[in-house]
């Protein structure tokens, strides 16, 4: 078999944290045709931001062996990679087992857009999109970032990736998906992701009753509008506001276009305060410290200690 060779089409269902990504997935996943295991970023963080393929090929078996140890995406999945070999080769038999006997496999990812299309180069792209307002906001509520203007790194990360895989694109690999969309025509969009990837559109695809999610409702669309402050609203649009326009949303704001150096300090020293009240709450005092002094001083062996009791702790928390 030729080592680019996939056992099934593959498609990268690729937008940021808290944009319905895990709603795209369970409806992807309801087609008789489709298989969507979830996300798959850890197939390509160990390359740094868009490392790609020449990241991948100059990295070591035993050095992804070791990025594998203690990542989390890797450990709750449910595959291994095989024995030692070319780094690129091992990551596309490992998606080729997820491939296996299945018409489509869907993968989601966050980030890392040009990394996973020199390594899957045949792969499409449905490309998710959604406000940043409504992203940022939802990172602060899932106590991911302490304020919205960190909850926006997700959001950059993962559409300043897309800028960049874009234009490598031609229009038959990608498709644009929007989240206000996709919950207020779910049939439609849908039945176009359907179409584009050669299928036909099934209406169990909207039957969730079997998860902890809702169905797709035009009121998860736009909610900053009923609860976002004014300053919060200011904040991200000063910080992303030029990349917003050009994604077609509209901002409203009559605050200031850029954000001082001082109140940037204070919101930086205002997500640390968070982020470390929330670890203490969530994994315990032991866990927490255990993990953040062992970072700072570069012990990877406690590091990697804390984060495997970590783990468990954190999949409880999550939707």
């Amino acid at each position: 078999m030729n080592a680019a060779h996939l056992a099934s089409p593959l498609v990268f269902v690729a937008g940021p944290l808290r944009s319905g990504s895990t709603l795209m997935t369970l409806m992807l996943d309801r087609h008789s045709c489709l298989k969507n295991p979830g996300e798959f970023d850890f197939l390509f963080d160990a390359f740094g931001v868009d490392g790609g393929l020449a990241a991948a090929q100059a990295m070591s078996s035993e050095r992804l062996d070791d990025f594998y140890s203690d990542d989390r995406g890797y450990l709750s999945s449910e595959k291994r990679l095989g024995p030692a070999a070319p780094v690129p080769q091992r990551l596309r038999e490992l998606v080729n087992r997820y491939a296996e006997g299945v018409p489509c496999l869907a993968l989601s990812v966050h980030r890392n857009f040009v990394s996973a299309h020199e390594i899957f180069p045949q792969a499409r792209f449905i490309h998710l999109l959604r406000d940043a307002r409504d992203c940022a906001k939802s990172a602060v509520a899932a106590c991911f970032a302490g304020n919205v203007f960190h909850g926006l790194e997700p959001w950059v990360d993962s559409e300043e990736s897309w800028d960049r895989l874009r234009p490598r694109l031609t229009s038959e690999q990608f498709i644009e998906v929007r989240y206000e969309e996709l919950v207020a025509e779910p049939e439609r969009v849908l039945t176009d992701i359907c179409k584009f990837l050669g299928l036909q559109y099934e209406p169990q695809m909207l039957d969730l009753s079997s998860t902890t999610y809702e169905p797709p409702s035009p009121r998860f669309a736009n909610q900053w509008r009923r609860g976002m402050s004014a300053r919060d609203i200011s904040l991200v649009e000063a910080r992303v506001g030029s990349m917003m326009a050009a994604r077609g949303y509209e901002l409203v704001s009559k605050g200031p276009r850029r954000v001082s150096y001082w109140t940037r300090w204070m919101l930086k020293l205002q997500n640390s305060a968070s982020r470390h009240r929330n670890g203490l709450r969530t994994y315990g005092v032991s866990n927490w410290t255990q993990d953040v002094i062992a970072r700072h001083l570069g012990l990877r062996g406690l590091v990697r200690a804390a984060r495997l009791k970590m783990y468990p702790i954190k999949a409880k928390t999550l939707k």
